[in-house]
């Protein structure tokens, strides 16, 4: 067996193992993007996030973001290592005409791919208001899909998922033409593949 013929071997059982690993991821991102593409026209129950806000009164001022989203990752139960934080400075605006100065916020975010929570205080302040939400499967799902929850292991899981998407397209591309059909017609289909999605893209810009 030829040197080429070996690599082409080799090849084909990468590309059956790296898609059979793949198969529930892409089974999910399959499912869940249908179900984002036509979620308005298909009606689907599900998808639907209850939104809840309250404000909660503070021991004392907390003295940094920092600490806040620690105190707030705990009392709602999310990893406090996951929680980010946002701080828009104070800066001078005119209201009828005379300058006055707002007031900085501290944006806490924390959240899982079903539960969420948005907390906004003014530093300072004895209270901080906070927007909890709760996903249904389907939307948590959905969420799942778009890695909205800012999760590493399920981001680098997805990266993981979208680099083997990349590896089968290719070499599922040099098997069929080094293994089966011609190669006139493998770039007919690839170039009317490839003008297929420029067109479509085109009308959708």
């Amino acid at each position: 067996m030829t040197r080429p013929r070996r690599f082409l071997v080799w090849l084909r059982k990468v590309h059956a193992w790296v898609g059979l690993a793949g198969a529930a991821l892409g089974l999910l991102f399959g499912t869940t993007g249908f179900l984002l593409n036509h979620r308005a026209v298909l009606k689907v129950p599900g998808g639907r996030i209850e939104t809840e806000r309250i404000q909660l009164e503070l021991t004392e001022a907390p003295a940094s973001p920092e600490s806040l989203a620690r105190d707030l990752a705990l009392r709602f139960g999310f990893a406090p290592e996951r929680a980010r934080w946002q701080v828009q400075p104070a800066k001078p605006v005119r209201f009828s005409g005379a300058p006055v100065t707002t007031a900085g916020t501290w944006t806490i975010l924390l959240g899982t791919h079903r539960r969420q929570a948005r907390a906004t205080y003014l530093p300072g302040n004895r209270t901080v208001d906070v927007e909890a939400r709760r996903a249904d499967l389907v939307g948590t799902l959905q969420r799942m899909h778009k890695s909205d929850a800012g999760h590493a292991p399920w981001i680098l899981l997805a990266d993981a998922f979208a680099g083997a998407l990349v590896f089968l397209t290719v070499s599922g591309t040099l098997l069929w033409t080094r293994l089966a059909g011609e190669r006139m017609l493998a770039i007919t289909l690839a170039a009317g593949g490839f003008l297929t999605l420029m067109l479509v893209a085109a009308l959708a810009w």
